[in-house]
């Protein structure tokens, strides 16, 4: 083996692995790194196998990657959940996401008089929990011209209604129709985008 060439394979240990859902995000994240060669998720060991050139890529991205996405490793230690809640509150702030329900949906969404922007998620999601921070950003930047709601799949039903497979999913409503879709860890510029064109 050269210098050039040290092919390495390493199963990860991922904690917070909730659903089946979470592989192909964590795959196509990881596997983006310049020097990864395979990646393959197991849901039912919570682990990801690895197959990368040492040399190109070192294993603190390959870690840093899966952390992108919220998503913690087994064999690190992160802070504690006290931590954790002051940081949600510290982020807290009054133009965040409001809550959705199905009984509101029709109202508040196909009955708007300007865009709607739809967050369907879950609070066990750890991509989920990422994404909003941006979503929130989103909010602020484009303020009064969209609304922007977020319906938790685990206490709703309204996502079948919209074949809604994978979280975090946009849906982007106008004039009571849906307008624009974005699936598994969305693009905020291509939201922003649907929600102010023909604005």
């Amino acid at each position: 083996m050269t210098k050039s060439d040290e092919r390495v394979t390493k199963t990860i240990p991922i904690k917070r692995m909730d659903c089946p859902t979470c592989i192909p995000l964590l795959e196509r994240e990881v596997k983006q790194l310049d020097g990864v060669d395979e990646v393959r998720g197991n849901y039912l060991n919570k682990t990801l196998k690895v197959t990368y050139d040492g040399n190109r890529v070192p294993l603190a991205a390959i870690e840093a990657a899966i952390e992108r996405l919220g998503y913690q490793i087994a064999y690190k230690k992160y802070p504690g959940v006290v931590a954790r809640l002051r940081g949600l509150f510290r982020g807290a702030t009054a133009d965040d996401v409001r809550p959705l329900t199905d009984t509101d949906f029709s109202g508040k969404v196909l009955h708007a008089a300007k865009p709607v922007a739809v967050l369907f998620s879950s609070p066990t999601c750890p991509t989920c929990y990422v994404f909003k921070t941006q979503f929130r950003e989103l909010v602020r930047e484009v303020g009064g011209a969209a609304d922007f709601y977020e319906m938790d799949i685990a206490s709703t039903e309204t996502w079948r209604n919209y074949d809604v497979l994978s979280i975090p999913s946009i849906l982007v409503f106008r004039e009571g129709a849906l307008a624009a879709r974005f699936d598994a860890l969305p693009a905020v510029n291509e939201i922003r985008r649907a929600l102010v064109a023909e604005a």
